[in-house]
């Protein structure tokens, strides 16, 4: 799992590489891995619409937009297994739901 630095310090870096400091000086004075500021780096440019690519911000609203579905998805299971006994029905289970009944 990927490691997690404040936003703060990945936007100063940030600031700091699109100003035309290095890479590998930054690496040494602020002991992260060359490779995580080159992706921070290529991210960097990305925002500031210096590269074509996927900004951010829309990464980060496509994952809440994802959680909502989910959590929608399990409130409309909840909905569908309530509305299923107030019928008389038995909720079918999602693993059951292929099996034959018991008899």
């Amino acid at each position: 799992m990927p490691k997690k630095y404040p936003r703060e310090l990945r936007q100063s870096v940030c600031d700091r590489m699109l100003a035309g400091e290095s890479v590998i000086s930054l690496a040494n004075e602020t002991s992260l891995s060359q490779g995580t500021l080159y992706r921070w780096k290529n991210q960097a440019l990305i925002d500031a619409d210096l590269k074509p690519g996927v900004k951010s911000i829309e990464v980060d609203e496509l994952a809440q937009a994802q959680r909502t579905i989910e959590e929608l998805e399990a409130e409309l299971a909840l909905v569908r297994a309530a509305a299923a006994i107030f019928n008389g029905e038995e909720p079918i289970s999602p693993k059951a739901g292929a099996r034959l009944p018991k008899r």
